[in-house]
């Protein structure tokens, strides 16, 4: 029997390739849908889920046309939990979206607003406005304190880890970043010890909590997280650049150190506008992009805006389930952020493991 004539095999060939790209073209958009419908979903949930009062969804439809409710349960999620959601999204929003630049811009998978001392920064520039050490910090707006905190721990992780120079050692900003972080640390725990009227409720904050969030908090929050934002989709371009190396930046017509600086400034504003409200939330910065980067690859164009529907379910859904655990108090949704991404880490390692073996 003769065989088929090769010719005849290129129809199945060109079918499956065909099939291929029909699905790699559908992949982005159903990612992005499934992920705007699981954040909507945890946004509605936060806004009803484990209260005293006996909220239900049908609490909230009526608000969309009539924001001013007159029900105790309407009034209730507009002035107490509405502020909350919000609150807790743009925090995810601006946390992960700093992570992701400053896994960028050091090409370090371990880099975290929480890991380079950023966060510990601003939480220590607030410790000693709270507790008063320094009266004359405590007329000064909490977000341009934390925002000087910040800036002064990204400045010094910046030079100490070379970032201003053009072939940066990403060994050498871990060891700075971490030994700035416990730095700050070491001196935030002294200066709760040293204000024993306000240790407690700066210990809480400094766990991270959005329990106590006001219509003010989210207004406060909205400039930097928008400036942020805005800033790394229009620099996403040179960081996809920046991933294969400085030499390939640099010899298409980018500016290596300056492009570490303008994205140095966005991840400090944005970490300074999370941390001035909600304290400093861990382990988010780190979690998600490598959950989106599982997800969709190493585009920074898609990432973006993939972090920031994942950071902002997270933070929800992390916020929700904050509120079981001392039902009907509420605690610090720092407890459960630590705990998801300690044990997403303890997951990973246990992956990299078998895949070594």
């Amino acid at each position: 029997m003769s065989s088929l004539p090769a010719h005849q095999h290129f129809p199945v060939n060109k079918v499956q390739t065909n099939k291929e790209s029909v699905f790699s073209t559908l992949k982005t958009p159903l990612i992005f849908t499934l992920c705007t419908l699981a954040l909507i979903a945890s946004l509605l949930f936060s806004l009803i889920a484990f209260s005293q009062f006996p909220l239900s969804l049908s609490d909230i439809w009526p608000l969309i046309f009539n924001p001013s409710g007159d029900s105790l349960n309407q009034q209730i999620i507009v002035e107490l939990r509405l502020p909350r959601t919000l609150v807790a999204l743009l925090v995810g929003i601006a946390m992960s979206i700093a992570g992701l630049l400053m896994q960028g811009i050091t090409r370090n998978p371990l880099a975290s607003p929480s890991v380079f001392g950023v966060s510990a920064g601003a939480a220590f520039a607030f410790a000693f406005s709270a507790t008063g050490l320094l009266p004359g910090l405590s007329h000064i707006p909490v977000i341009f304190i934390t925002m000087t905190g910040a800036l002064l721990a990204g400045v010094l992780v910046f030079f100490l880890g070379g970032l201003h120079q053009k072939n940066a050692n990403p060994i050498r900003v871990i060891l700075a970043g971490v030994a700035l972080n416990y730095l700050c640390i070491s001196m935030t725990r002294a200066a709760v010890i040293y204000a024993d009227e306000n240790a407690y409720g700066v210990m809480h904050w400094l766990i991270g909590s959005v329990s106590n969030s006001s219509i003010k908090d989210v207004y406060s929050m909205l400039p930097g997280t928008i400036f942020g934002v805005v800033i790394a989709i229009l620099i996403s371009h040179k960081l996809n650049l920046l991933r294969l190396g400085d030499e390939m930046l640099n010899s298409l017509g980018g500016n290596t150190q300056r492009l570490r600086m303008i994205a140095s400034v966005a991840t400090i504003v944005l970490i300074a506008s999370a941390v001035s409200v909600a304290g400093p939330i861990g382990f988010i910065g780190l979690v998600v992009p490598h959950i989106a980067r599982a997800i969709i690859g190493q585009d920074f164009r898609l990432l973006l805006p993939l972090c920031a529907l994942l950071g902002a379910t997270l933070m929800l859904i992390s916020d929700s389930f904050s509120r079981i655990i001392r039902f009907p108090d509420d605690s610090p949704v720092g407890i459960i952020t630590s705990a998801v991404g300690a044990l997403f880490f303890l997951l990973l390692a246990l992956r990299q493991v078998r895949t070594t073996r």
